[in-house]
């Protein structure tokens, strides 16, 4: 399963392939990635967070785990946010081409 770290350019899969989206965060300070995509290409198959330390309190990544449907291009909107604010702090997008 491809792997890829905050992408700042579009990445291609292949139709029916599993791949991985991860982004740094720290959900002790009530922050939270959410992602939102397509259901017509896309399926969201897991969210996980990977501390990158045993310290309380750590920072880490966020890993999102996707499954391409069909051949086409989209996107996946994530929002950085705390569930109480009506603004996220930060937000990402990310291209996606989906080929046979």
């Amino acid at each position: 399963m491809q792997r890829f770290d905050d992408p700042a350019e579009p990445i291609q899969v292949g139709a029916k392939e599993r791949f991985a989206i991860t982004l740094a965060g720290n959900p002790t300070t009530g922050y939270e990635w959410q992602a939102s995509v397509d259901s017509n290409y896309l399926v969201l198959r897991m969210q996980v967070f990977e501390p990158e330390g045993k310290a309380i309190g750590a920072g880490g990544r966020k890993v999102f785990q996707f499954r391409a449907l069909r051949e086409g291009e989209t996107e996946i909107a994530f929002e950085y946010r705390r569930s109480w604010e009506g603004a996220p702090l930060r937000t990402r997008r990310c291209r996606l081409v989906i080929v046979e």
